[in-house]
Parts: structure tokens; C-alpha cells; sequence
């Protein structure tokens, strides 16, 4: 199959909507959610995901397919895989990417729903040129049965594949005994899989169910970033531990659990790795009002967020956006359009910054401790404490979407105020 660019084009300027994202990835049309498979093959970034594209909520889940040179500029793609097996006939469920010579492998999840009852198992699809994928003949290649504890078949899902010294490894976030895990099974083939051991277990942050593991490897430092699912009433955010996985026992020591980004409305990141870097692209999502783009007529729902650039400092998972970053030198009010921008200098504790939009406005103001950031947009009216020391302050503005990166946090939230037009700096 070959992607009609013209058509994927047509189909995004149709609406002609404020609220549609300019460099965020959305998809044409339809609900996205999960980023999958990202990974660097035949000179592009791949981004595969979670997609229905028959309708703007979440239905049975296909992968969607898109590609970048830059991370930011994105050419639509034919779509990967569908739900066409009895093994992921209810829905092809979010997985990851990994190069074996030219060819590229993904693993990932297939769902099943049958009378009430859900099975979910881990399964192989391969391609040679990026774009048509032939699922393996002996699918699922992973099932619960192999884990050796109580499993819960109905959550058992998000694959994350890596290499170590040789061989192949995979996190898979699983319920064992009502509880959220991360498990590790090992192969040296990408077909043929064992369990290898419990990485993380018995830690509250881990919730009922864990969601989207992913483990990434520094010098001095490994992280297991998870998105956790802690229960009725709260909302599902995303932790990142930091600590080592000792490779002669297998066993991942934990130091310390933060959260990875402080906004709620972001989840399920994945990353990918090329020539030593790590990038992570997130799964933004409103989670108060997720089905607000479908409710109002829009022909999109979903938002990637930014794509970041992992560091490893002082045994944080730091994180700075992907693309230019225009300074800002001084208080001055001005028209601004869509971008990433960077406060040259320490926030002035006695004016706040007002970003105006066509419908709605946004004003940031920072105490000793915190930035209270406020939204006034055509949904919903909201204040958010962010507890962050630091004066200098980068933020990326994109019209549905606001995020802010200090020095070891991010905050990561969907606005749908459109067209941010102008700066201004105003007393308190």
C-alpha cells in the first residue's frame, strides 16, 4: 500500500478547526490514543498508534501510521494492522518496534472480548519496507500461562521491546493478584519468548493495573517509566523509577518513584532511542472532557504531545522539547504565533504572563514555590498549582496544548484554546 498524501491532506484541511494542533501529531481523522512503535528505520521516525478510524471515540483499536525527519513534520501513513485475527479480533492493542537487519519487528497486544470475558495476549508482526505487515503464522508468541504467578489474562498487555548484550528483552505490564506489575520476558529471536522475572511489584504508584511500561537505560542510572491505573475516582498518571537493573540476577533496584510529567492529562509515553538519544513522545489526552472533540463535530480526537529529549541529571528523568526554541529576553508584550519559547530570565514575581487566544486565554504567575497556571477556554475554567523552584521557564504552545519544562519537571496540559496570538505581561 502507498500513502495518498494528497488525500490525507485534503481530509485535514476540511475543518479548518483553531483547535487542531500545527507540529502535535493528530490523526487525519478519527480517535487516536497510545504511541507505538516508535522507532528509527529506513530514515524516518516511525510513529505507529492506537487509532479507530471510523469515528471520533474510542472503538476497536487498529494502528495507525505516520513518519517524520524531524520529529515535528509528519507525513500521514497507511494504516499497519487491523483487528483481522481470532487472537486480536477485539482490538490490536499498543505495543513497540525493533530493528533485527532490515527488517523491523513489532510486538504488541492482542485483545479479545467473547461473552464477557477478555483475554489479552502478546503477539509478532514484521515488514520489510515500513509500511505492509505480515503477522506471524504462530501467534501469540506470549501468553498469561507462561508467567508463573496469578495472573489476570484480562490485563496483560503493552510489550516494550529492547536489546541487551545480545538478546532481546521485553517489559509487559500485567495484574498479578488484583495488583499492578511489570514483568520481564527475554528471547533471542523475537519469536520465541521466556519469563524471566518480576522487575516491580508491591509499590502503591503501580496501582490495580499498570499500563505502557518502558525501560531506558543510561550510565548511571536505568529508568521504568509505567502508567499506572490506581483506582475509582483517580485519575490514571504515569511514574518514572529510577534505579539499576542488575543483569546478573535480574533484578531491577529501585532508589526512587516520581512522577514523570505533573499534568494529568498526560499518559501511556513511549520512547525510542537513535545514535545514544533518547526521545519520548506522550499521549496527551484532556481527561476530564476526552470526549469533548467528540460530543462538539470535530473529525479528530487525540494529541501526541511534543516529542522530548530524555537526560539523565542528578537521577531525574529530565526532559527537553524537540524542535527550535525562540528566547524571550525581557517582560515585553508581543505577537506571538504557535512555538516553543524560552523566558530568557527569572519570572517576575509581580506580573503574571498572559498567552491570549482566539477563545480563551491562559496566564501563568509564579510564587516562592510554585507557578499557578490558569485556563480560561471555551470548555472548562481551571488552576493548577506546579510546584517548580526554578524562575527560567520554557514552555511550547500549539494551539489545543500548553507544556512547561523547568528543570526536572514537566506539565503537560490540553487547553482547546486555539490560536495563540499574543503575549502580554500584566500586574497581579
Amino acid at each position: 500500500m502507498k500513502a495518498n498524501e494528497s488525500l490525507y491532506k485534503e481530509i485535514r484541511n476540511l475543518d479548518q478547526d483553531i483547535l487542531r494542533p500545527e507540529f502535535h501529531f493528530t490523526a487525519p481523522y478519527g480517535w487516536l490514543n497510545d504511541p507505538n512503535g516508535l522507532v528509527y528505520y529506513q530514515n524516518y521516525y516511525q510513529l505507529f498508534y492506537q487509532y479507530n478510524p471510523y469515528g471520533t471515540s474510542w472503538n476497536k483499536m487498529h494502528w495507525g501510521h505516520a513518519r517524520s525527519k524531524d520529529l515535528l513534520n509528519w507525513q500521514d501513513m497507511p494504516i499497519a494492522m487491523q483487528p483481522d485475527h481470532d487472537y486480536d479480533k477485539s482490538g490490536v492493542f499498543s505495543g513497540s518496534a525493533i530493528k533485527n537487519g532490515d527488517r523491523l519487528y513489532v510486538i504488541y497486544t492482542g485483545h479479545v472480548e467473547e461473552k464477557g470475558h477478555v483475554i489479552e495476549t502478546q503477539c509478532i508482526a514484521y515488514t520489510d519496507d515500513g509500511v505492509d505487515f505480515t503477522k506471524y503464522k504462530n501467534n501469540p508468541v506470549i501468553t498469561a500461562r507462561d508467567i508463573p504467578y496469578n495472573v489476570d489474562e484480562s490485563n496483560f498487555r503493552d510489550p516494550k521491546v529492547f536489546e541487551h548484550n545480545g538478546k532481546y528483552y521485553c517489559v509487559v505490564a500485567v495484574a498479578i493478584d488484583g495488583k499492578g506489575t511489570i514483568v520481564l520476558f527475554e528471547s533471542s529471536d523475537l519469536l520465541n519468548w521466556r519469563f524471566k522475572t518480576i522487575l516491580l511489584k508491591d509499590n502503591p504508584t503501580l496501582g490495580i493495573m499498570t499500563e505502557c511500561p518502558d525501560f531506558i537505560s543510561f550510565k548511571d542510572n536505568d529508568y521504568l517509566i509505567f502508567s499506572s491505573i490506581l483506582g475509582k475516582g483517580k485519575n490514571s498518571i504515569v511514574y518514572s523509577a529510577q534505579g539499576k537493573l542488575d543483569w546478573k540476577v535480574f533484578q531491577f533496584n529501585v532508589e526512587k518513584i516520581h512522577r514523570l510529567d505533573s499534568g494529568d492529562d498526560f499518559y501511556a509515553p513511549q520512547s525510542l532511542i537513535k545514535n545514544g538519544e533518547h526521545i519520548l513522545i506522550p499521549w496527551l489526552r484532556s481527561v476530564d472532557h476526552v470526549n469533548y472533540l467528540d460530543r462538539t463535530g470535530h473529525v479528530w480526537n487525540g494529541i501526541m504531545g511534543i516529542p522530548r529529549k530524555l537526560l539523565d541529571k542528578d537521577g531525574y528523568l529530565s526532559q527537553v522539547p524537540v524542535g527550535k526554541i525562540i528566547k524571550i529576553d525581557a517582560p515585553v508584550d508581543q505577537n506571538i504565533e504557535n512555538g516553543l519559547y524560552k523566558l530568557n530570565f527569572g519570572f517576575p514575581k509581580d506580573k503574571k504572563l498572559v498567552l491570549h487566544g482566539v477563545n480563551g486565554n491562559i496566564s501563568i504567575e509564579k510564587s516562592d514555590e510554585d507557578f499557578l497556571i490558569s485556563i480560561d477556554g471555551p470548555v472548562f475554567e481551571k488552576k493548577i498549582n506546579w510546584n517548580s523552584k526554578v524562575f527560567c521557564l520554557t514552555f511550547v504552545i500549539d494551539n489545543s496544548t500548553l507544556e512547561l519544562f523547568s528543570k526536572h519537571d514537566s506539565l503537560s496540559i490540553v487547553t482547546f484554546i486555539g490560536g495563540i496570538y499574543r503575549l502580554t505581561w500584566e500586574e497581579k
